[in-house]
C-alpha cells in the first residue's frame, strides 16, 4: 500500500506540470505530419493497403526519432521536478523509503511511455478517419487493418527503449542541471543511429542507444528478439545502479 502511496502522489505531481501535456503533443507530432500530408494531396492514391501502410509508416518515424527523443526528455524532466522545487529535503524526510521513491518515479515515467503510445495510436486512427473524407479515393476506413501488428510494433517500440530509459532516468536524478542529461541523450541517440543507418556496425546490437532502430527496420527484425532481452537486461542492470547511487546520496537543495 505504502509503495501505491508513493505512486499516486508521483501521478498527482505531473497533473501540474507540463509533462502530461508534453506526452499527448509529443504524441500527435508524427498523426500531425501525416494529416497536413493528406490535406496537401502529398499522399499516394495508388498505394496498396493505405491503412496498414499508415500505420507502419507511423510506427517508423515515432520508433526512430520521436519516441526516443521524447524518453530522453521526459526522463531527464520529471526527476527535475523536485530539484526545481526544491522539495529533495521534503521529499526524504517524508515516510517513504528510497526505494519506495525510486519506484515510484520510474514507474510513472513506464506510465508516461505507455501513454505517449497509446495517444499516438488513437491520434493516427483519428487522422485516418479525417483522411478517409479530405481523400475519398484512398477509402481509408474500408481497408484492411491488422491490429495485432499495430500493437506488436508499439510494443516493440516501448521494449527497445527500455535501456535508454533506465540511462536517462539516472543521468536525470543525478544532474540538477537538466541541460546535462538532455545533451548527453542528443549525442548518444544520435551516435545510435549512425551506428546503424551509416556505419552497419556489427557491434550495434550492444550499444543501447540504437535499439529502438532495430524494432522500425525490416532488414534487421531478425535481431529483434536479442536486442529486446538486451534491452530489458541492459535497463534492469542500469536500474539497479542507479538505485544503489540514488540510495547512497544524501541530495541536498
Amino acid at each position: 500500500m505504502a509503495a501505491l502511496a508513493s505512486l499516486r502522489s508521483e501521478i498527482l505531481k505531473i497533473k501540474r506540470t507540463a509533462s502530461f501535456y508534453f506526452t499527448i503533443v509529443g504524441a500527435g507530432i508524427v498523426p500531425l505530419l501525416y494529416l497536413i500530408n493528406v490535406l496537401s494531396g502529398d499522399i499516394d492514391s495508388t498505394k496498396t493497403d493505405p491503412f496498414n501502410a499508415m500505420f507502419k509508416l507511423g510506427a517508423q518515424m515515432n520508433g526512430l526519432v520521436f519516441f526516443p527523443l521524447y524518453v530522453v526528455l521526459i526522463c531527464t524532466l520529471l526527476p527535475q521536478i523536485e530539484f526545481k522545487n526544491n522539495t529533495w529535503k521534503q521529499l526524504f524526510a517524508s515516510p517513504q523509503s528510497k526505494q519506495q521513491i525510486f519506484i515510484a518515479k520510474f514507474l510513472t515515467i513506464q506510465l508516461l511511455l505507455i501513454l505517449f503510445l497509446i495517444t499516438n495510436l488513437v491520434l493516427m486512427f483519428l487522422a485516418a478517419v479525417i483522411g478517409h473524407f479530405a481523400m475519398p479515393e484512398l477509402d481509408l476506413l474500408n481497408q484492411p487493418l491488422s491490429i495485432k501488428a499495430i500493437i506488436v510494433n508499439a510494443a516493440n517500440t516501448y521494449v527497445c527503449v527500455f535501456a535508454i530509459c533506465a540511462v536517462q532516468f539516472w543521468l536525470g536524478l543525478r544532474s540538477r542541471n537538466f541541460i546535462i542529461p538532455i545533451a548527453v541523450g542528443l549525442v548518444l541517440w544520435f551516435v545510435g543511429i549512425m551506428m546503424v543507418l551509416e556505419y552497419k556496425s556489427v557491434f550495434a546490437k550492444y550499444y543501447p542507444y540504437s535499439y529502438n532502430i532495430f524494432a522500425v527496420t525490416p532488414k534487421l527484425k531478425n535481431q529483434l528478439n536479442i536486442v529486446e532481452w538486451m534491452s530489458l537486461a541492459f535497463g534492469v542492470g542500469m536500474g539497479i545502479l542507479g538505485f544503489l547511487d540514488f540510495r547512497r546520496k544524501k541530495v541536498t537543495n
